[in-house]
């Protein structure tokens, strides 16, 4: 029989009267993955944070190794060998893959001077549980964030836990890396060890999951074998409803080419880390939704990066909105053209944590609600609100920090702020990544009514399931190539992973 790692038996937190917690119990076995799944707001993010030190509860006990623990900080979590992987990374951009690895854990030499040659050392070998080509002596900051997420799973690993939080580990990284992720996990599990998995990608859990808990608005609601249940069983624990319609779609109207792009190629500066992007062309009309699937690392961000006017020094071809040919020098031209980019790092480069809901929507607009340098504060707010109603942001108000808010509630305020740019032309990037089911139908469903508006949009994802569902047409790219196009009732996942893993470009064969 197995041996019990962890128990959590009656776990309850509140925050200034909200009950975040209540009454929580769960358990986990020597070589298990267990799942931890639910929408956001459940609760799961709280209770992980209790047991991996981040907070501290207000009732109920927490055992390891059958022993009584009494986990006050991270420090004291890690010396019951407990560890997580957080979703938002905790990385120091300046310092390098090793000094990350081995944060605060450096190996010194005499007088406390740290050892950089023997910390590098280390953390190689940990890079090469993951299979990653990366000197460890590189700035973090050069990394891409799929790179960025597996130093996390590294650091992760030097810790040598025997109980490991995983959240959202895949969310930033493409399906080959999430492969080689599933294969360490494995390999822990052989070790005894135990991870608690919590993630948004239902089929993900059917691949690596022993047993799922589900909670919902801080409660328990039940644990099932993964062998004995199924997507539908699970969405309607975590929603309290039946999921219908995962993709709501309507067909729309298709209008006049609202972008096309001819010939365009990227050569990224001297040491970037961006990939090259080689003779791409495509189009996409009015009222139509483009996906684009690829691997990590296919150029689909920097093709999107492109458009929104980031690197117009190092781009040949040719861009052209509604037939008329634009060059598009920055951003400010990119959105004057009726082209709005809602990038994939929503925490990094989408939104300002410590402002407010409404500052960050006007960011893009501040000439409109400004007058001899005094904003419109009148103005402004209407607008605001009006926006969170009609993308139904669940918040106190628009002078909530947006830091507060949940993945996706905070995803829809990137969306309010591109949508009062009037936008002709919607650059999604990962719009739904590292957030629930019930949020992510919500975002299909805005997505599918701005098309109904005529707004032309793109969207990138690596959940081919997803980038299927929600286009109308998909087009895959593979090392800065365009490697093949689709439409959506002859697209398959098969199809597109094939598409998306060829070396020539479309019509090479």
């Amino acid at each position: 029989m197995q041996k019990k790692l962890l128990e959590m038996r009656q776990v309850s937190k509140n925050f200034s009267g909200v009950q975040a917690l209540d009454d929580v119990s769960i358990d986990l076995y020597e070589g298990e993955v267990l799942a931890l799944m639910g929408e956001n707001g459940a609760g799961k993010s709280t209770l992980m944070n209790i047991l991996s030190g981040s907070l501290t509860a207000n009732s109920g006990t927490i055992f390891v190794d059958d022993k009584e623990a009494h986990i006050a900080d991270p420090i004291v979590a890690r010396e019951y060998g407990i560890a997580k992987i957080h979703q938002e990374l905790q990385i120091v951009p300046e310092l390098s893959v090793a000094e990350n690895i081995f944060l605060g854990r450096w190996h010194k030499q005499k007088l406390s001077f740290v050892d950089f040659k023997e910390t590098a050392k280390e953390a190689k070998v940990y890079l090469d549980m993951l299979d990653l080509d990366i000197n460890p002596k590189e700035k973090v900051k050069n990394l891409r964030l799929g790179e960025q997420q597996l130093i996390e799973i590294a650091k992760a690993l030097s810790l040598n836990a025997k109980i490991i939080i995983m959240d959202e580990p895949t969310s930033a990284i493409s399906e080959t890396e999430a492969e080689k992720l599933f294969t360490i996990i494995r390999r822990l599990q052989k070790e005894g060890r135990g991870i608690i998995y919590i993630t948004h990608r239902m089929e993900e859990i059917f691949k690596i999951a022993d047993r799922l808990v589900v909670m919902r608005d801080g409660k328990y609601v039940g644990t099932r074998n993964a062998k004995e249940t199924n997507t539908d069983e699970i969405i309607k624990m975590m929603v309290g409803r039946n999921v219908e319609d995962q993709y709501p779609k309507d067909e729309t109207e298709k209008g006049e080419v609202a972008l096309e792009v001819k010939n365009l190629s990227y050569t990224p500066n001297a040491g970037s880390f961006k990939r090259s992007l080689d003779n791409i062309s495509l189009h996409v009309r009015k009222g139509e939704v483009l996906g684009i699937a690829g691997l990590a690392g296919a150029g689909r961000t920097e093709f999107l990066e492109c458009l929104g006017g980031m690197h117009h020094a190092n781009v040949k071809g040719s861009i052209l909105v509604e037939g008329k040919e634009i060059a598009i020098t920055n951003p400010k031209v990119a959105i004057e053209a009726g082209i709005s980019f809602a990038t994939e790092d929503r925490k990094g480069s989408g939104l300002v944590l410590l402002r407010s809901i409404g500052e960050n929507m006007s960011l893009p607009l501040l000439k409109k609600f400004s007058k001899l340098a005094f904003m419109k504060k009148r103005q402004e707010r209407i607008t605001w609100n009006e926006q969170m109603e009609a993308l139904q942001i669940k918040a106190p108000g628009a002078n909530s920090l947006a830091g507060s808010l949940s993945g996706g509630n905070q995803q829809k305020v990137v969306l309010a702020r591109w949508l009062l740019t009037k936008p002709k032309i919607f650059l999604l990037d990962e719009p739904t990544r590292g957030i629930d089911v019930g949020a992510k139908t919500e975002i299909y469903r805005l997505i599918n009514n701005l098309a109904k508006q005529g707004i032309a949009i793109i969207v990138i994802s690596s959940e081919l399931p997803e980038v299927i569902g929600v286009s109308d047409r998909i087009v895959t790219f593979c090392e800065g190539r365009l490697t093949g196009e689709f439409k959506q009732k002859e697209a398959t996942q098969e199809l597109l992973l094939h598409s998306a893993t060829k070396q020539g470009g479309l019509g090479d064969e």
